[in-house]
């Protein structure tokens, strides 16, 4: 067919050069903005897929390889942990029942207070503090515990029950100097002296193995006796 034929073509030469010349280009920017519409907008969509799921398998890949270099060192780590563990596990309470963990602690906590220089008053059983649980596989024994003796005697007391056999935490302190009134004559008061002596007021906890050798016979005792 000749461009004669052709309706559209026939329209474009009867216009004035200028406006066929404008009329081809706004033609071809349409043509241009549906190839980027059709064309280039899904390929770059894909190209962005394709990156995404690039990074995510590099992330991946990174993650097995530091496992498969860890891989060396993690029966050390498992080693340790279970050492640590076993080390806690050595200080911790192992009684029939709590009355006679409690006797165990006081106990100790007796002869920490021979060794330094310290006068017990008053050890007393105290309900745990709201809101706290204890470890697994353990029961927590809570006492309150008040006495005297001078500073030195007070923090070698708090060092040689923190550092000893058993795990005691002290979660509760109070200090109050003991001081002397003179005897004056007249009306007028002396001034209080310090004594050196130090009253104190402690709450401590250690805790009770529940799922120990110990505990496990008393509950087959126990159930012994129901039965």
């Amino acid at each position: 067919m000749s461009e004669s034929g052709i309706p559209g073509l026939r329209a474009l030469d009867r216009l004035a050069p200028g406006d066929r010349r404008a009329i081809l280009l706004g033609l071809g920017v349409m043509v241009s903005a549906v190839v980027i519409l059709f064309g280039v907008r899904p390929i770059y969509g894909a190209l962005t897929d394709a990156r995404e799921r690039l990074a995510a398998e590099r992330g991946v890949l990174a993650r097995e390889i530091q496992l498969l270099e860890s891989a060396a060192v993690l029966p050390k780590h498992i080693e340790e942990a279970l050492r640590k563990t076993a080390a806690v596990d050595l200080r911790l309470l192992e009684a029939p029942s709590r009355i006679l963990a409690e006797g165990q602690l006081t106990d100790l906590l007796e002869s920490s207070a021979v060794l330094s220089r310290v006068l017990l008053r008053e050890i007393e059983s105290i309900a745990p503090a709201r809101g706290t649980e204890p470890p697994p596989g353990t029961e927590t024994l809570r006492l309150s515990v008040s006495g005297e003796s001078d500073l030195e005697g007070v923090l070698t007391f708090l060092d040689t029950m923190e550092s000893g056999l058993l795990l005691v935490r002290v979660t509760g302190l109070a200090l109050e100097p003991v001081l002397a009134r003179p005897e004056t004559d007249g009306d007028s008061q002396a001034e209080p002296i310090p004594t050196g002596v130090v009253e104190f007021q402690l709450i401590i906890e250690s805790y009770l193995k529940t799922d120990g050798p110990v505990a496990q016979a008393q509950l087959v005792r126990e159930g012994e006796e129901n039965t």
